[in-house]
Order: structure tokens, then sequence, then C-alpha cells
């Protein structure tokens, strides 16, 4: 958001409290709508990497979801492209895009949540793959359940349709997990995600 306030960017939607922040943006309440949010994104060119290519393979992402909505993605309703820049970056030219985009607002899991997801889900910017068959999924998930309180149910719902989606969530852990209002599980983050050929 500091970048965008230097190059004296503004965005059409007023930016409530900051919600959060990762590598990749910031995200935003929206005051004009309460069940939106607003992530503001900044991408910036690495060596060896293709910064035009990157953006287009996140924006072919959120293009996809606003016009495929899922039952296990954060629905996308817009996505704009602020512009791009280059700044000095360690004594070399680093080009970079800012972009936003607008999503529906979730709700954190609860702690016993956190603890399933981080269980069961992989961590693929770490190199830990957990591909576990749904059978045995369920057993993990049974036991889980004896100490932990979660839907096994919709936690089921989600990994199966997770292993059929087009996008592939390529920063998978429990910290890119929210819930919706009626307790179904959906993924976030769309910054790491590419679609299935």
């Amino acid at each position: 958001m500091k970048l965008a306030q230097q190059h004296g960017l503004s965005i059409p939607y007023q930016l409530g409290e900051e919600l959060g922040y990762g590598a990749d943006g910031q995200v935003f309440k929206s005051l004009n709508d309460p069940s939106k949010v607003i992530k503001v994104c900044g991408l910036f060119q690495l060596p060896n990497h293709d910064l035009d290519q990157e953006y287009l393979q996140r924006s072919n992402v959120l293009d996809y979801l606003i016009q495929t909505p899922t039952t296990i993605h954060a629905c996308v309703y817009e996505h704009v492209k602020l512009g791009e820049w280059s700044r000095d970056f360690d004594n070399h030219p680093q080009r970079y895009i800012l972009y936003y985009c607008v999503m529906e607002r979730l709700k954190e899991l609860s702690e016993d949540e956190k603890k399933v997801f981080h269980s069961i889900l992989s961590h693929e910017d770490r190199g830990i793959i957990k591909n576990f068959p749904l059978n045995k999924l369920r057993r993990i998930l049974q036991g889980l359940g004896l100490g932990l309180e979660f839907s096994e149910e919709k936690v089921m719902v989600f990994l199966d349709k997770l292993k059929s989606s087009k996008v592939r969530h390529l920063d998978l852990h429990q910290r890119n997990v929210m819930v919706d209002n009626h307790g179904n599980y959906k993924l976030i983050d769309f910054d790491r995600c590419v679609l299935k050929d």
C-alpha cells in the first residue's frame, strides 16, 4: 500500500483496517461492503523469472475464479492492474507490478480447525507433500475428532473438491484456509496458484 501511495494511486474503494499481510500484499476491510475485502498486491521481478508471464499467470487464475466460482475458493469479484514501475534494489533496477483484487470476506479457522488442516494439508512451498488416500484421510480425521472440534464431513468435501479443482494452489497450508458463514472451508491467497492443463 505504501508503494501505491508513493505513486499517487487511488483504489475506488474505501479501505478499512488491515486484516492481514504476507509476502505478496496486504488485505483490508472494505468500508463500502463489509462482506468483501480488498487485497493490494505487489509482484516483483526476480532473477531468471519473467515478470510479465508471472502476472499473466496470476491474472488467468483470478479471471478463472471470477468466471467459474467454486465452493472451495474465496469468491473473487474483480482484479485490476494499477501499473508497473522500476526501483533500485540491491544496486540493480527491479521492475514491479501493483494490482488489487476484491474478494469475499471469510472468517479465521478455530484453533482446533487450524490443527486439523496443519495435520492433513501439504505445505508445498516447504516441500512437504501430503497426498493421503481418502480412506486414510477419513481415519486420520476420525482420530483427530476424538480431541478436536470440527466438521469431519465438511473437511472431507473440501479435500475431495481440492483434488479435482482446476486451480492448483502452490502454497497449501492451514493459514491459507478460512471458513465462510455457512461453515464451509475455502482457500485464499491466489498469488501462488496456477491453472492445471
